[in-house]
């Protein structure tokens, strides 16, 4: 039968190293005890916590599940990131996996793109004048989306103004960029829109 739980043979393993960075998405973190020689050890019982020792994401409390593994839930933020967990088998540290690190990394992924985020690189300028316009592809939260080579049609809401081109294309950060003039009579205003099917 298997020895005493040993905390430098048991090992923390998350189910993915991944999620969704959008407050709802769940990892699950394992800590399986072995002892000394690696066996599993089917019985519950030994004091284990994981805790989040640096960045983001929020963790619940240990569950001894009872034959010999213990987890703890791990959820998102909204914005991209990552998270690193260690776990504790009495008062010595858990190994992540089979390595030899003490500690297990989840990283917060952007999610589906869903809208852009367009800037000017100047709010007022003076009539007449050119700044660029960045539309920067985004998630739900405002996380950015790196997907290139996306066609974004420019649009604005009134006469005002006139753009370099009629379309651009994301780059590898999933930004797209245009010249704009603006309108020579002072005072006026007009809201650019960038749009790729769906998405704008």
């Amino acid at each position: 039968v298997a020895g005493a739980a040993d905390a430098t043979a048991s090992t923390l393993t998350p189910t993915s190293a991944s999620i969704t960075a959008n407050g709802a998405s769940t990892q699950v973190l394992t800590v399986t005890a072995k002892d000394a020689n690696g066996n599993n050890v089917g019985t519950g019982g030994a004091t284990v916590t994981i805790t989040k020792s640096s960045g983001t994401g929020s963790i619940g409390s240990v569950t001894d599940v009872g034959n010999g593994t213990y987890t703890a839930t791990v959820t998102s933020p909204t914005a991209v990131g990552s998270g690193v967990f260690v776990a504790t088998l009495g008062a010595a540290q858990v190994k992540s996996g089979s390595g030899s690190q003490t500690q297990s990394t989840i990283t917060y992924t952007a999610g589906a793109a869903s809208k852009y985020l367009v800037t000017s690189s100047s709010s007022s300028p003076v009539a007449g004048a050119t700044v660029t316009i960045s539309a920067q592809l985004a998630d739900a939260n405002d996380n950015p989306v790196a997907t290139s080579g996306q066609t974004v049609t420019w649009t604005k809401s009134n006469a005002n103004g006139s753009f370099a081109s009629a379309t651009s294309t994301t780059n590898g950060s999933g930004i797209a960029t245009v010249v704009f003039t603006s309108h020579t009579v002072a005072g006026t205003a007009t809201t650019v829109t960038a749009t790729t099917s769906a998405i704008s």
